[in-house]
């Protein structure tokens, strides 16, 4: 299905004081303090079985973003927010540009692009929420990544391109391509809102909104393609006759929205599924209720082969609930009898009581075959009986997929669907395809997703050699670890957090899972050992674990008390008073171990003796602390990104008293912090839409993005042997840069004195000259700041002209940016 999130798992919605997942709704409004969701949800989940397939996880993923994302006044910033204040900051850069000096951030994409797995378990690349195909051309796909943004891809998944690098919103659920142009793309994301391109995914703008709700698909009438459909997950299902400008809910009675499908061969025809199932006779205008079924989510199978043939594949909560057919176009169903097995878990024989629908749910008919039907939960099954009976097609684990002699595809399917008579699956690790349904076997799926850089880091560790090892955990695709040598492996699975490389022996990796599992590798990764986790053993969704400095084999780690270890987590002492609450962040001062901070909540706390006494309280000027830096020279200066309006904070004293740091910094969400041992103090930011710098030659904030994504950073860590700064992104996956000097030069770079731009005034196009031939990005903004033309990595070969007809006369800006700096100029048109 073309949603992913945890508000896809309930079932209905009642008052406030029910037992229904109102948090859910809650979630989806976008109107309730994200503290009021964290209580109605653990109030929710209070004596409930908090078990895969319970929600609870996804709940904790929610959280932790959250969390980190949260305003001072405890609203989470809401998509119209982060597209104005986008345009804002990018007209201030624009403005100033003249007045900053070029730095030499050049920002590279290290990955993962494909999967490599060694000792992991699930491995995949990222993320994949939607799939889009141009009808009569296989090669033209676009794809939707949770936070990734849109990718294109015009040889069948030879190569991807990126589409939303630049763009305000890369958050994505759904994706299409227009029936009548094939350069014109939508994709469906939060808020209800959906966005359109009309240049193949160069640029983008707001084409409408949908209720308030993740936008799971959309539905474009290939006859007439001013008439689309929308499902929105909690609000319901709409349509459009104007392109997507205004949407009407069309299913009254049902405030749930799952799938939507033309009859074959009958546009007049239309089938829709929220808690019912839905038809229209008239286009789609109006519906009328069939019923039949229980208010389980629905998924619905058409095929061309027989389009009286109508296949609904229902949940009973996250679990399969069961699989109806019609053969009058939907008028009528008859419940087939499945024998109380289980299609959406992860036993291959249908016997265990996982699940997680309906954010793992989907079901596809070959449009050659109509007794050919695919169905999806955590795994993939295929009946050749009109759904009397299914056979598991595929499995979660590589070893285990090879042993049963069936494909292997990640777990966690979104969506099945065919194009002719090929399969293709999306999942949590990626898009894979089957070109033969007929034969399964260990080669059954193809994964297509090689090429993709949408890994969601959370945590990032990077070795202090000269032969760099960074080793990151990520959303649902586990631990990896990159050397430039041997590019990408796996090998932790499930849910990846901190990680870092021993400082004793870069050989020794160690890596954690959700709430707080740890393990080791002594091999490279070659295979790892879980570490026996101290006290409760149970941390935040992401927990806190950091080596100490200077003293080999010793490691710590932060559930509701801090602990210590001297033997590489064999045993364990306790340093710290219980917190209470479960630590967020922990760092161990370089240039003295005895000197620590630790936070929950606003709550930052201190020890100057390694914990021997209690660890002392301090207070901040407002906010939740999202990440502590310790200066690498001096144990009393300390910097603290965070929720408050003033973003980052930076203490002389160890926290006694605090200097604002704000300054010029966009209103985004600050969420990495790492001082530079520059000699200039220097300091870096990330926030979830770009990386910035700061040290003791300016007064101000200096942009330090070039040829980032508009990505969220969620950690950054420097190798101090070879200056580079990493940075993992939770979408884009690893990228790195140069760090900035301590003097810095002038030479081969990219400014506004070596880059020129004629006629200025333009009329319908103008010419960009450079000293020499480069790769460049060239981007045109009107004066609020809003990118209306995007060419990525044009090759300027002294000379490039750009097309600039259908802009209007006024004043605009064109920014260039290089691997040798960025520029801006001021164009006219006339």
């Amino acid at each position: 299905m073309r949603f992913k999130l945890l508000l896809l798992l309930a079932l209905f919605f009642g008052s406030f004081t029910s037992q229904a997942q109102e948090y859910l709704q809650m979630i989806d409004d976008g109107t309730y303090k994200v503290q009021d969701v964290i209580d109605n949800a653990e109030a929710y989940f209070a004596n409930r079985d908090k078990g895969r397939g319970t929600g609870y996880k996804p709940f904790k993923r929610w959280e932790y973003n959250a969390l980190r994302m949260v305003k001072e006044n405890g609203y989470l910033p809401t998509t119209e927010e982060r597209l104005t204040e986008l345009q804002r900051w990018n007209a201030y850069l624009n403005n100033t540009a003249q007045n900053r000096l070029v730095l030499p951030d050049n920002w590279e994409e290290l990955g993962p692009k494909a999967w490599n797995n060694t000792s992991g378990w699930n491995p995949g690349v990222g993320r994949i929420t939607g799939l889009a195909i141009e009808e009569g051309n296989i090669n033209h796909m676009i794809i939707g990544a949770n936070t990734g943004g849109v990718w294109r891809t015009t040889d069948g998944a030879q190569t991807w391109t990126p589409l939303c690098d630049y763009f305000s919103n890369l958050s994505v659920y759904s994706v299409a391509i227009d029936p009548d142009d094939a350069n014109t793309y939508f994709f469906g994301s939060t808020n209800g809102k959906i966005f359109k391109s009309t240049d193949a995914g160069a640029t983008w703008n707001l084409q409408g909104t949908i209720g308030n709700s993740i936008v799971n698909k959309i539905l474009i009438n290939p006859t007439d393609t001013n008439i689309m459909f929308a499902t929105a997950e909690n609000v319901g299902i709409y349509r459009s006759t104007d392109s997507g400008a205004n949407w009407v809910k069309v299913v009254s009675g049902d405030n749930r929205a799952y799938d939507i499908e033309f009859k074959p061969g009958d546009l007049s025809v239309v089938y829709a599924s929220g808690s019912g199932f839905h038809k229209s006779t008239d286009g789609g205008a109006t519906f009328t209720t069939i019923g039949g079924f229980t208010s389980g989510p629905k998924m619905i199978g058409v095929s061309a082969d027989d389009a009286n043939v109508v296949y609904v594949l229902e949940a009973s909560g996250s679990k399969f609930g069961a699989f109806y057919s019609s053969n009058d176009s939907g008028d009528s169903f008859t419940k087939l009898n499945h024998g109380g097995l289980n299609f959406f878990g992860y036993d291959t024989n249908g016997n265990d009581n996982s699940g997680q629908a309906p954010r793992d749910m989907g079901i596809a008919v070959n449009p050659t075959d109509a007794n050919e039907v695919h169905i999806a939960g955590l795994l993939t099954w295929k009946s050749s009986n009109a759904g009397v009976s299914f056979t598991c097609t595929s499995d979660w684990t590589v070893q285990n997929a090879a042993a049963k002699n069936i494909g292997y595809c990640h777990s966690d399917i979104d969506d099945l669907q065919f194009y002719g008579t090929t399969l293709f699956s999306i999942s949590d690790g990626g898009i894979y395809k089957a070109e033969n349904t007929a034969v399964v076997n260990s080669t059954y799926f193809e994964d297509l997703t090689e090429g993709l850089g949408i890994r969601q880091f959370y945590k990032i560790g990077v070795s202090q050699t000269a032969d760099v090892i960074v080793s990151g955990g990520s959303q649902d695709n586990g631990t990896s670890f990159y050397t430039a040598a041997t590019g990408w492996k796996d090998w932790l699975g499930a849910d990846g957090m901190e990680s870092f490389i021993s400082n004793s022996n870069s050989s020794i990796f160690f890596g954690t899972s959700q709430g707080g599992q740890l393990y080791r590798s002594m091999n490279g990764g070659n295979s790892y050992i879980n570490i026996n986790e101290p006290g409760s053993g149970s941390g935040n969704w992401v927990t806190p674990f950091e080596q100490d400095p200077t003293l080999e084999n010793t490691i710590y780690v932060g559930y509701d008390h801090v602990y210590k270890s001297s033997n590489f987590g064999g045993t364990w002492t306790t340093i710290s008073q219980d917190f209470i609450n479960n630590l967020d962040n922990l760092k161990i001062a370089a240039s003295n171990n005895q000197v620590m901070f630790a936070s929950t909540g606003p709550f930052l706390y201190r020890t100057g003796d390694g914990g021997a006494t209690d660890w002392i309280r301090t207070t901040l000027p407002g906010g939740t602390i999202n990440s502590i830096a310790i200066h690498p020279n001096n144990s009393d200066k300390i910097a603290v990104a965070t929720s408050s309006n003033n973003r980052v904070f930076v203490s002389n004293d160890g926290g006694a008293t605090w200097e604002n740091y704000k300054k010029n910094l966009p209103n985004f969400s600050a969420l990495a912090l790492v001082w530079d041992n520059n000699g200039e103090d220097g300091l870096y930011l990330g926030m979830d839409y770009g990386i910035y710098y700061i040290d003791n030659t300016f007064t101000d904030w200096q942009p330090y993005s070039n040829l980032l994504p508009n990505v969220i950073v969620n950690e950054l860590e420097i190798n101090n042997t070879t200056n580079t700064l990493y940075a993992g992104t939770y979408g884009r996956g690893l990228w790195a840069s140069p760090l900035v000097a301590s003097t810095i030069g002038i030479e081969d770079v990219i400014s506004e004195s070596t880059m020129s731009i004629y006629p200025n005034p333009a009329t319908s196009e103008f010419t960009i000259g450079l000293p020499k031939s480069m790769n460049a990005e060239v981007r045109v903004f009107d004066i609020t700041g809003k990118l209306l033309i995007y060419e990525a990595k044009a090759l300027i070969s002294n000379n490039h002209t750009v097309d600039v007809s259908s802009l209007s006369s006024g004043t605009y800006f064109v920014r260039l940016n290089t691997e040798d700096g960025t520029a801006t100029k001021k164009l006219l048109i006339k």
